[in-house]
């Protein structure tokens, strides 16, 4: 628990935490209800509708299809950033051989760790529905329309999907950021895995029967297909639309459970049996 309440208090102190939540908050807040809500009072159209945008979807009963869209690609190369700052970043400052002496286990340390990242991501989560349902609210207000929100089960749902999905994709920058022993390569291969590479083989996944195999064990593939259920599917075009197939709700699951096992397992060896100097 000490190991715990320490780790906490470091990412507590961590400015580049509070950066990345403001940026997600912005982000999401900007593109789910910002420009859609400008769009509606233009009358613009956005090519991939065919049409105008629908005020109905800026409305707090479609909170939850409105918000999960973001956290696939978005949200999740966030929380992959402050996951590899939280470890990455003790290798670039050499202070891991310190805290390995002075302190417990290295795997103790490394749960410890794991633990307080993960309660890091629920901030990220309840802000940013916090947020949306204000900006949805608003707009309700301001149009005369309902301020009804969505099924509480469909809302307790959301919250918890979100958050899972943005806790296997810190699993994944931790693995990374352990692997490389740095923040530097951690992220930019973090990013061009989400945005390149599961990009163009799920892009061509349609016409290659191969690649569409492939795609099926994508994080952002599963992860849209967690949310789909609940009406929340990500579209369009741009680097955090998504165009492939999805698969059932219980496999999306099973298999971004088994990425987590597999991700912190390969941490927790590596930090265990390698040396721990900086390598980026």
């Amino acid at each position: 628990m000490d190991s715990l309440i320490a780790e906490l208090m470091l990412l507590k102190k961590r400015v580049s935490v509070y950066i990345l939540l403001g940026f997600w908050l912005l982000l999401t807040v900007t593109f789910a209800y910002i420009l859609p809500y400008y769009a509606y009072k233009e009358n613009l159209k956005f090519r991939e509708h065919g049409g105008p945008i629908l005020l109905n979807n800026l409305l707090p009963q479609h909170l939850v299809t409105t918000m999960l869209p973001g956290f696939p690609f978005f949200g999740g190369v966030i929380v992959l950033i402050m996951a590899v700052l939280a470890f990455g970043s003790e290798y670039n400052w050499g202070t891991l051989t310190t805290v390995f002496c002075q302190r417990d286990s290295r795997l103790r340390i490394f749960f410890s760790k794991l633990a307080a990242v993960a309660i890091a991501i629920v901030p990220f989560v309840v802000f940013v529905f916090l947020l949306g349902y204000v900006a949805s609210t608003l707009i309700a207000w301001h149009e005369g329309l309902s301020m009804a929100l969505p099924p509480l089960w469909d809302l307790a749902r959301a919250l918890a999907a979100g958050w899972f999905i943005m806790a296997v994709w810190a699993s994944f920058g931790v693995v990374i950021a352990i692997i490389s022993r740095g923040t530097a390569l951690a992220i930019g291969l973090g990013i061009i895995y989400g945005l390149v590479l599961e990009g163009i083989i799920s892009g061509f996944a349609s016409q290659i029967t191969l690649l569409d195999y492939i795609s099926k064990a994508f994080l952002r593939t599963n992860s849209y297909s967690l949310i789909a259920p609940l009406g929340a599917i990500g579209t369009g075009e741009g680097p955090g639309s998504f165009s492939s197939g999805t698969v059932s709700a219980l496999q999306a699951g099973t298999v971004l459970g088994i990425e987590v096992v597999v991700f912190v397992a390969v941490a927790a060896f590596l930090l265990r049996r390698r040396d721990v100097a900086g390598g980026s």
